[in-house]
């Protein structure tokens, strides 16, 4: 077994009736479908690369230490590994109505915290592959996404074995490790105490910041309900570049601006008041590694200037505070992780929401979380079938009500946009705000 390290636990810590802890990819395929034995045979050679995917997590009795990671002994793939089909309509609400049920139901914590979904039925012939892991899973480092490990041109070593698991540990095996760690490490047997004793505390605080959002039903940081909806939108590359180009800011700049646009046409549509400012945690790479997976992540807090009529100067206020930002934390000036090879965006946007999440835990003032990761510019095939689109679906970190994140592939830029279900009417006004804020500023 293997203990939880202290991030990760405090993701999992995070995680109540409200807010969840895990996210979704989505790639979008064209051509014939491919079986489901297939798939399903392409996903057992692959996990064999990420043990994680076939291990569950056990509390110890009394809380006295983390959570540890286990084999499951009762793993089968076919509870992971799932299907379902479209009704038949000419737009894409089935599906997104799809992602938006998977993304508010729960993972089994009695079980490794994953699915896949292969969805047919989709308009123009099209199918999707649709990913559902738990941000403990994917920590950047030894994690992966599950869509991400289905590439093609991922290399996999007939040497790499499928491990027999072992048997799940009793109570008594439990505490005896539980206490043997909290007598050799003293660093961890303060941490344990710390937390026992702030318990109270942050019980407390969550309570109380969730009176205070609910006081003022017009903010964006309004206490959520647990069920989610999910939106879309798509921006060509080159139209964020010439955007970049011509106001001298950075591709990360235009992404904030685009999210900005969009929460503003959203609350001008549905009569909701408009705030002059509000506040955006925007995960940045400090130190990436040469993989792109293990680096640093800080988080930048901004403010988006919704109220300001002109885009361009809404953009200029952005672009000055980021840059400043960047500066102060050593960050990648200009994106929040680096383009990577192959296609691990996935993984690394799990990265970004993790300290995106840790973030907001903690912060009561938080309105919106905007991430942009950059992904591939060549073609990705699963089964040789090539992607043709990607959309990255995010949770809502603490009780904001709107979230987006970007993600990258060849040519075009495809926007993710959660909300939640029952305080957000009119999500499509977002996607709509995103697209025409970009060609404002061309």
């Amino acid at each position: 077994m293997e203990r939880m390290t202290p991030k990760d636990a405090a993701i999992l810590e995070l995680e109540d009736d409200v807010s969840a802890a895990h996210g979704l990819t989505i790639g979008i395929f064209e051509g014939p479908q491919p079986s489901f034995d297939d798939l399903q045979d392409r996903i057992e050679d692959r996990i064999r690369l990420v043990p994680r995917y076939r291990q569950r997590l056990m509390n110890v009795p009394l809380g006295i230490e983390r959570p540890v990671w286990v084999d499951d002994p009762n793993f089968s793939i076919d509870f992971h590994v799932r299907a379902t089909a479209l009704p038949k309509r000419r737009g894409r609400d089935p599906f997104n109505a799809f992602v938006s049920r998977c993304l508010s139901q729960r993972l089994d914590r009695g079980k490794p915290l994953w699915e896949l979904w292969i969805v047919s039925g989709l308009p123009k012939r099209q199918w999707a592959l649709v990913s559902k892991v738990h941000y403990t899973v994917i920590d950047g480092v030894s994690g992966a996404d599950i869509l991400g490990l289905l590439a093609d041109d991922i290399e996999v070593h007939s040497t790499i074995g499928q491990r027999m698991p072992r048997p799940l540990p009793g109570n008594g095996a439990l505490i005896l490790d539980a206490v043997g760690d909290l007598v050799f490490d003293p660093l961890e047997s303060a941490r344990v105490a710390w937390n026992i004793a702030n318990t109270p505390i942050r019980t407390m605080k969550r309570l109380t910041a969730g009176a205070q959002r609910a006081a003022s039903p017009d903010a964006l940081s309004r206490s959520a309900g647990p069920h989610r909806k999910w939106q879309s939108a798509v921006v060509p590359l080159d139209d964020l570049r010439a955007v970049r180009n011509k106001h001298g800011c950075s591709t990360t700049d235009v992404i904030l601006a685009a999210v900005g646009g969009g929460i503003r046409n959203y609350l001008v549509e549905v009569g909701r008041p408009l705030p002059e400012m509000i506040t955006v945690v925007v995960p940045l790479a400090v130190g990436a590694a040469s993989a792109g997976i293990s680096g640093q992540v800080t988080t930048l807090t901004a403010q988006l200037p919704i109220a300001e009529e002109d885009p361009a100067v809404r953009l200029g206020v952005i672009h000055a505070q980021t840059s400043s930002g960047a500066a102060r934390t050593g960050a990648t000036a200009g994106r929040t992780l680096r383009r990577q090879e192959n296609f691990v965006a996935p993984s690394i946007l799990a990265q970004g929401v993790r300290s995106t999440m840790l973030e907001t835990g903690s912060n009561d003032r938080v309105d919106t979380v905007a991430i942009n990761v950059p992904g591939p510019e060549q073609s990705i095939e699963v089964l040789g079938k090539e992607m043709v689109e990607t959309y990255p679906v995010i949770p809502l970190p603490g009780r904001v009500q709107i979230a987006m994140a970007a993600m990258s592939l060849r040519d075009d830029v495809y926007f993710g946009i959660t909300a939640d279900y029952d305080t957000v009417q009119g999500l499509r006004h977002a996607s709509a705000g995103v697209v025409a804020e970009v060609v404002s500023l061309l």
